[in-house]
C-alpha cells in the first residue's frame, strides 16, 4: 500500500506556478484554501522530543503525534480558554496517560506557533473520479516580523485502488523538478524557531580532553554549571514547574562540590567569596525544594493512610502551599537582587579571564587526567572504608555522612566522565545509583518525619477537627518511620553490592595511576 509523499518546493517557485503547470497534464477540482494555526508544545528540557513524540493544538483540538510517522496517537479536544499547562490539566483520557508517562512534573511550554495556509486539488480521471488528493502547504511562523522563511510543500495522498495514478502522479512531480523530497517536515519546521531539540539539558555533558590541564578543564566545567543555572532563572521565577528550581539548586550544588573537590587549580583566597555566595544561595532556596518535594508526595502520603484519616491531611497540605508561596517570593526576591547579579557577573568573569598569579596552584597545569583519576579515587576509598565501619548499630548520623560523601563521587565521575570509557563509567556511576538510592531515600524519610513532627506540634488537640489532623498526621509518622527501618535495614546488601570485586577492580584499574585508557573487559562481564 503506498504512503503520502511530501515534497517541498524550490525556493524559486511558489504553489500557483506548480497548479499552472498541473493543469497542463491534469484535470483536478480544487477545494478553497484554508488557514489554520498551529503550537507546538513540548517540556523545557524536551521530554517529548526524547521520545519521539510532539504536542500540538489545532482548531481546539490537542493532538499528540509521533514524530517518525507523523501519525496522530491521541487527540483530545479542547474548549478551554486557557492553554493546558501540565498534563493533569487534561481530563481523563489517552492523552493525559502518555503525557503523564512522559513530562511527570514537567510544564507543556510554546516553542512554535506557526499559520498554515492548505489548499487541495481532487485530481480526476476521464470518468472524473477523485484518484489522487494533492496537499498544497505553505507554512510561515506566527509572527509580525516583515521578513521570515516560507516552507512551502505539496503532499501526495493516495486514494484506495488508484495506485497507478498516485505512482505515476510522483513521477510527473519528480520530472518537472519543482520539488525535492522532504524526509522530515518538523525538521524543517523547528528551522523557524530560535529554539532547537537538545538545547537544554540539565545533565553533566562537558566534553574534556586528557591533554588539557586541569585550570583550563575546571573553568570549563564551571561554565558549563553556570550556564544551565542561568538558563533556569526564568523557569524559577515565573514559576513554570518545580523543575526549574531542581535543577537549578543541582547546578548551584555542582558547583560548589567542583570548587571544593577540584582543589589546588584555583587561588584559594580567589574562591573564599564565591564559596561563601554559592553557600548563601543554596540555602536560601533549601526550604523551598523541601517544600516541592512534599507538595509532589501527597498522593502517596494519602495512600498510606485509611481512607477515612485522609481528609485530616487537607490542613497540611494547605499549610504547605501558603509556606511554598512565601519561600517563592523570597526566592524570587533573591534572584533579582544584586547580589545574585553580581555573583553571576563576577563568577563568569573569573572563568572566562585567566588570571596571571604571582604563585601558581599545585594542580593548574597538571594534566587534567591526572587530577580526575586522584580525587575519584580518593574519594572512593574514604567511601569504602567509612562503609564498612557502619553496622546496624550505627547513628543516622553515620549513613547521612556517608550519603553526602557517595554523591560528592557522583559528581566528580559526572564532571570528568567524557575522560574515560563511556561503557565502564556509565556502569560504575549506574551501581553507585543504586547505593546513592538507598541512602538518599533513608535521609528523605528522615526529613519528612522532622517535618511532620514539626507540624504536628503547633497543632492544639482539644477540637475533634483537630484530632482528626493529630490522627492523620501520626499515623503518617508511624508509616514512614516503618519504611525508614525497611530502607535502613537494606544498608548493608547494598553497600555489599555497589562494594562488590568486579566493581572494585573497575574502580581502582579505571583510575588508578598512569596512562590506561581502557579497563580490562573480563572485569565486568
Amino acid at each position: 500500500m503506498e504512503k503520502s509523499i511530501t515534497f517541498t518546493l524550490l525556493e524559486d517557485q511558489d504553489h500557483q506556478d506548480l497548479i499552472r503547470t498541473i493543469s497542463e497534464s491534469y484535470q483536478f477540482a480544487h477545494d478553497p484554501p484554508s488557514t489554520v494555526q498551529e503550537s507546538y508544545f513540548d517540556s523545557f528540557d524536551w521530554l517529548l522530543y526524547n521520545g519521539n513524540l510532539v504536542l500540538l493544538k489545532q482548531d481546539g483540538t490537542f493532538c499528540l503525534k509521533d514524530l517518525e510517522s507523523s501519525k496522530v496517537i491521541a487527540e483530545c479536544p479542547w474548549e478551554h480558554k486557557d492553554v493546558a499547562q501540565f498534563w493533569w490539566d487534561f481530563p481523563d483520557c489517552e492523552i493525559a496517560a502518555l503525557l503523564k508517562t512522559c513530562l511527570d512534573v514537567r510544564a507543556l511550554l510554546p516553542f512554535l506557533e506557526i499559520e498554515k495556509r492548505s489548499e487541495k486539488l481532487h485530481i480526476l480521471n476521464k470518468d472524473e473520479k477523485t484518484v489522487l488528493w494533492v496537499y498544497l502547504d505553505e507554512i510561515n511562523k506566527s509572527t509580525d516580523v516583515p521578513i521570515q522563511e516560507t516552507i512551502r510543500t505539496i503532499t501526495l495522498a493516495p486514494v484506495r485502488g488508484y495506485w497507478k495514478e498516485f505512482r505515476d502522479f510522483h513521477q510527473f512531480i519528480e520530472g518537472i523538478k519543482v520539488a525535492e523530497p522532504c524526509e522530515n517536515l518538523f525538521n524543517m519546521m523547528l528551522k523557524l524557531t530560535q529554539r532547537k531539540p537538545g538545547d537544554y539539558s540539565s545533565k553533566m555533558k562537558v566534553a574534556l580532553t586528557r591533554d588539557m590541564n586541569g585550570s583550563v578543564a575546571t573553568r570549563k566545567i564551571l561554565l558549563y554549571l553556570l550556564n544551565i543555572m542561568t538558563q533556569n532563572e526564568e523557569g524559577v521565577i515565573s514559576d513554570m514547574d518545580t523543575e526549574f528550581l531542581h535543577d537549578f539548586r543541582v547546578s548551584g550544588r555542582r558547583t560548589r562540590s567542583a570548587i571544593s573537590q577540584i582543589k589546588d587549580v584555583f587561588p584559594l583566597e580567589k574562591l573564599d567569596r564565591f564559596k561563601q555566595d554559592f553557600r548563601e544561595l543554596g540555602q536560601s532556596s533549601n526550604k523551598l525544594r523541601d517544600l516541592d518535594v512534599y507538595l509532589h508526595t501527597k498522593e502517596e502520603y494519602l495512600a498510606m493512610l485509611p481512607e477515612d484519616l485522609r481528609p485530616g491531611l487537607n490542613p497540611f497540605f494547605i499549610y504547605l502551599e501558603k509556606q511554598r508561596e512565601k519561600e517563592l517570593k523570597g526566592f524570587t526576591e533573591v534572584l533579582c537582587s544584586g547580589f545574585y547579579r553580581q555573583l553571576v557577573t563576577d563568577w563568569e568573569a573569573f572563568l572566562v579571564y585567566n588570571e596571571d598569579y604571582e604563585r601558581m596552584p599545585a594542580n593548574a597545569e597538571k594534566p587534567v587526567i591526572t587530577l580526575a583519576r586522584e580525587f575519584i579515587r580518593r574519594r572512593y576509598t574514604k567511601i569504602m572504608k567509612d562503609g564498612e565501619k557502619i553496622d546496624n548499630n550505627s547513628p543516622d548520623e553515620k549513613l547521612h555522612n556517608l550519603r553526602i560523601q557517595c554523591k560528592k563521587l557522583r559528581y566528580l565521575m559526572e564532571f570528568f566522565a567524557s575522560l574515560f570509557p563511556s561503557d565502564e563509567i556509565a556502569l560504575l556511576t549506574k551501581q553507585l545509583k543504586r547505593f546513592q538510592d538507598n541512602l538518599g531515600e533513608f535521609n528523605d524519610l528522615s526529613m519528612q518525619q522532622d517535618t511532620l513532627k514539626e507540624y504536628l506540634d503547633t497543632i492544639d488537640p482539644k477540637s475533634d477537627q483537630n484530632m482528626l489532623i493529630a490522627a492523620a498526621i501520626g499515623g503518617l509518622i508511624m508509616n514512614l518511620n516503618t519504611r525508614q527501618q525497611h530502607v535502613r535495614a537494606e544498608f548493608s546488601d547494598q553497600f555489599r553490592h555497589f562494594g562488590q570485586k568486579k566493581n572494585s577492580l573497575l574502580f581502582k584499574q579505571l583510575f588508578k595511576d598512569g596512562d590506561r585508557t581502557t579497563a580490562k573487559k573480563e572485569v565486568i562481564s
